[in-house]
């Protein structure tokens, strides 16, 4: 089948950051899948309505029978898509991200512009079917196995956590640490104390330079895509923070699926559905609040029996049932498309 995939290239947008999620985990899957797929870079496409002509002019160009995007903002013109939709020869569809805390503000609006989007968010669905929007189908995030896969690695940490620091993540951490248990952290920020970020961020200081300085700290802790699955699969435990960036409904999230990928230990907060997916306790460990931590991983880490079991039988339902070909495969025999 011939896709334009329609997402930012890089991660945020940011070239030295290197390729970003979309692409990792969709792009490359879909081209794993023996697709003909076209990567249109929102970020990097021209700015302005020339964002649209350009797209236009590539749909022309290739007429593909799928426009598969994963929006991060406002990067095209909803006419502009409902034309495409409307012109009956390429099927429009999107992948929202983060339905429990956007839907009003973003999806609401971008929804009724394709021929079909698909929501991680259950709790969504009512939201959907309150706003008259009949043309969702829910999936899940799921794992790139060509790239979160087990690559025979010894055993390094006790306890890891790779994600950015926000919230209340570094407050939850630190009193793991607390308790006496060592926890490695990657990820953006995690090199900026709480109280030097309020003063680089302030505005005088922020336009003297506090925010190049800012940033540059903040990427000091950031692993490469081969460095991060090396690290789940080194970590005799993988922490899973499920808080969102916004709003209070924990969510599942790509880690839940990563982490198993990779044949590392998932501890993980709970999220609404997650037992539809792993059996806690036998492929998972989901604690139900964070105080719960430290007396969660002393049992597992005191236990290597334990601790392989449930590794290995998380491993084996991820590569089984939760891999990206599996989902798009489902999603596109719900479209009425063949592969």
């Amino acid at each position: 089948m011939r896709i334009l995939f329609v997402a930012p290239l890089y991660d945020y947008g940011v070239r030295d950051r290197g390729y970003g999620f979309e692409y990792y985990n969709f792009y490359e899957p879909l081209v794993a899948m023996g697709h003909q797929v076209s990567y249109f870079d929102v970020l990097g496409a021209p700015a302005g309505d020339r964002v649209s002509s350009a797209l236009l002019e590539q749909v022309d160009r290739g007429k593909p029978q799928l426009l598969f995007a994963c929006l991060f903002r406002d990067e095209l013109r909803r006419d502009v898509v409902r034309q495409i939709t409307d012109g009956g020869t390429t099927m429009t569809y999107n992948w929202f991200c983060d339905d429990h805390w956007r839907f009003d503000g973003f999806t609401r609006s971008w929804a009724p512009c394709f021929n079909y989007v698909s929501t991680t968010a259950k709790s969504a669905l009512p939201k959907y079917k309150e706003a008259g929007i009949t043309n969702v189908l829910r999936t899940q995030w799921a794992a790139a196995t060509d790239r979160y896969r087990p690559r025979g690695l010894p055993l390094r940490y006790d306890v890891s956590f790779v994600g950015q620091k926000y919230g209340d993540r570094g407050k939850v951490l630190e009193h793991v640490r607390g308790s006496g248990i060592e926890v490695r952290t990657w990820g953006t920020g995690w090199a900026v104390r709480d109280r030097d970020r309020w003063l680089l961020s302030r505005r005088g200081v922020s336009k003297l330079g506090g925010s190049s300085v800012l940033r540059r700290r903040e990427g000091l802790t950031r692993v490469t895509q081969d460095e991060m699955v090396e690290i789940f699969e080194q970590s005799r435990i993988s922490l899973n923070l499920t808080e969102p960036s916004q709003g209070s409904e924990r969510q599942i999230k790509g880690r839940t699926f990563e982490i198993p990928a990779c044949r590392g230990l998932l501890l993980s907060g709970p999220a609404e559905g997650i037992e539809e997916y792993y059996e806690p306790e036998r492929e998972i460990v989901v604690y139900d609040d964070a105080a719960d931590i430290p007396r969660l991983c002393r049992s597992l880490l005191d236990d290597d029996s334990r601790r392989e079991r449930i590794r290995e039988a998380g491993y084996r339902r991820t590569i089984a049932e939760h891999t990206y070909q599996r989902r798009f495969s489902e999603l596109f025999v719900q479209m009425g498309l063949s592969e």
